[in-house]
């Protein structure tokens, strides 16, 4: 079966000539660099990627990986899909930028486009899931003073992640991404996910909104349940408090629907998109029912960037492709098969505790003491295979959407020697036997 967007699979095998009078830098001593210009948020050095196409790149040093990091989850199509290079370049030589001031065409037919595909009245575009998350919880504060509701109080979930920025991070769980920034804002109270009883306990009056993953990605591809998220759509409901669906790692086709929430039966007043929405380029759409915009006001909120006509287009570009009628069924395939493929690697290997995730957004979780996630990610690069890390435990499987059979078989198979090596090393170092406890 052709696959919905062409994508070769594998990169060229030779490096375009270099123009006369160039050098390229050395690879080592580019990494390297990053140490003594770049601030210190991640461990560097990197592996540093020069090129890719499909689910393939190629390092610096001219060795090629299979790529199911996805660059977390934002290359649905995998690298350069075909098309989305000569839509940029269409609409970046007509219009690039023109700010939130005026009104352009991509914009608008985005909005259309997005409103038609899911059912949404109304977008407010920004760059980022953590700045539509902040947006959106903004939005409930707002609506929920036009509304004359008693409370402020915002419910958000244990191993929830929904960004960076502050309003975000307040209600993002983990406390090592919180304490160096605290103060945050306040108001905002946490709760067991997937604890239907639990809810009597945090939703009150005092209560304007609560914010869910379908699929906690960060912690690890954790999915939510569906009595769970259909309970707190009733509770919400009857609260008065407005349901904000964080989509921005399971939207666009990850899961195998458009949107992860499809699959649970609820819907959100609120629901945020981003990562895929843009094709790698930085958008992203808060997209809400007419009840909430009738809240909101010129000068309320604003982005200078948001949804400008370059990202726009790669946003249309991106959609498209989703919604081409055999596309998701072709994910869904590929997700049966990875799930299957995954579950078999469990069964082989002692130091694998549980397969979870819903459609291409997929995890292995480490039984404790054994395997180390970090471990495990360092021995898939060496076997060609990149992979990242989430939660504690896991470790996070993301190809592109457009992965195929061959490329799913030959990633299983990379993992599969990744885990040998790394079960190997610990064997020798304990006396411990295999088998899972």
């Amino acid at each position: 079966m052709p696959d919905a967007i062409a994508t070769p699979a594998a990169l060229p095998s030779a490096a375009p000539a270099e123009p006369a009078g160039m050098t390229l830098p050395d690879a080592p001593a580019l990494a390297h660099d990053e140490v003594g210009l770049l601030a210190p948020l991640y461990p560097l050095p990197r592996l540093e990627l020069v090129e890719g196409h499909g689910a393939w790149v190629r390092d610096a040093g001219g060795r090629e990986y299979l790529d199911f990091t996805s660059g977390i989850a934002v290359n649905a199509f995998g690298h350069a899909p075909r098309g989305l290079a000569e839509a940029l370049s269409a609409q970046l030589a007509r219009l690039g930028h023109c700010s939130n001031l005026f009104a352009h065409e991509p914009g608008l037919s985005l909005a259309r486009e997005l409103a038609e595909a899911t059912g949404y009245a109304r977008v407010f575009f920004c760059n980022s899931g953590t700045e539509g998350l902040d947006a959106a919880l903004k939005f409930t504060r707002a609506h929920a003073l036009a509304k004359g509701l008693p409370g402020r109080g915002i419910v958000a979930f244990q191993g929830g992640f929904h960004g960076r920025t502050g309003f975000a991070l307040s209600a993002t769980y983990n406390p090592s991404y919180r304490e160096p920034f605290e103060p945050l804002i306040p108001g905002v109270r946490f709760a067991p996910f997937n604890d239907g009883a639990a809810l009597d306990q945090v939703l009150d009056a005092d209560v304007c909104a609560v914010v869910v993953e379908c699929v906690q990605g960060e912690s690890g591809a954790v999915p939510a349940t569906r009595d769970f998220l259909q309970a707190l759509r009733a509770r919400s409901t009857a609260l008065g408090a407005l349901l904000v669906l964080d989509e921005v790692q399971t939207g666009m086709g990850r899961t195998g629907r458009l949107l992860a929430q499809e699959h649970f039966g609820v819907r959100g007043d609120i629901t945020v998109m981003s990562k895929a929405l843009g094709a790698g380029l930085p958008i992203a759409a808060v997209l809400m029912t007419e009840n909430v915009a009738a809240t909101l006001s010129p000068g309320m909120h604003g982005c200078t960037f948001g949804g400008n006509p370059v990202c726009a287009a790669a946003a249309r570009w991106s959609l498209a492709q989703v919604r081409r009628p055999a596309f998701l069924e072709r994910v869904r395939r590929a997700a049966r098969r990875l799930a299957a493929g995954l579950e078999q690697l469990a069964a082989r290997h002692a130091s694998v505790r549980e397969v979870r995730g819903l459609g291409l957004l997929t995890a292995m979780d480490l039984v404790p003491g054994g395997v180390e996630p970090a471990a495990l990610v360092t021995a898939a690069r060496d076997a060609g295979l990149l992979l990242l890390r989430g939660g504690e435990r896991a470790v996070r499987v993301l190809p592109p959407l457009t992965v195929s059979d061959d490329e799913l078989v030959k990633g299983l198979e990379r993992l599969d020697a990744a885990l040998t090596v790394c079960e190997a090393v610990g064997l020798a170092g304990s006396s411990k036997g295999g088998g899972k406890s």
